[in-house]
């Protein structure tokens, strides 16, 4: 039975019953927006509640164990406040955007590859290499990172263009970044030449 009432078991339960107060006040205090005092007697029983861990561990582990205890002891007030509502149904649009409703026109289609996959590309290509050749990291690392951003910015670019609606605002856009890429690739080097 001496085992059982050790002083860290007691210093634990004494502790652990500080923070449930400390906290309680401290979610009192926020929700009432009331006296400030509640605020500074939440904090000094939380306090209390870390040294009374410190003392019966030590140093380290009650350290540990208060800053453990803290959180569960935490988590446990902030839910035991939790409010489940009901999510407010809205009249009118429910369901999702479909596509523009257009007819099918091939050259369009065909432009729209175009764009999706040359365009893009060159424009994906042009931002890997200016990586590659202007980060400051190891040669690589950049040449590593360079070519994987590659393809994500390929992919990147080709689900934008697909589903952009306007051909000239995309072609515009991905001509724009591969001149800008390639010259922040290039231009430093040929101008230093």
């Amino acid at each position: 039975m001496r085992e059982l009432l050790s002083i860290e078991l007691l210093g634990t339960l004494a502790s652990t019953l500080l923070f449930f107060a400390g906290l309680a006040l401290l979610r009192w205090r926020w929700l009432q927006r009331s006296s400030r005092l509640l605020t500074l007697a939440g904090w000094l029983l939380v306090g209390a509640g870390i040294y009374g861990y410190v003392y019966s561990w030590g140093g380290e582990a009650g350290t540990a164990y208060a800053l453990l205890a803290l959180s569960a002891v935490a988590f446990l007030v902030v839910w035991y406040g939790l409010e489940r509502r009901v999510a407010r149904v809205r009249p009118g649009r429910e369901v999702a955007l479909e596509p523009e409703d257009r007819p099918t026109n091939w050259p369009r289609a065909i432009a729209k590859s175009f764009l999706a996959f040359v365009l893009a590309g060159v424009a994906a290509v042009g931002i890997g290499v200016a990586f590659a050749i202007h980060m400051p990291l190891v040669p690589t690392d950049r040449i590593v990172i360079g070519g994987l951003l590659v393809p994500t910015l390929w992919g990147a670019g080709m689900a934008w263009t697909l589903s952009d609606a306007k051909l000239v605002r995309a072609t515009l856009l991905l001509a724009l970044i591969s001149a800008a890429a390639y010259a922040a690739a290039f231009l430093p080097k040929m101008l230093s030449a």
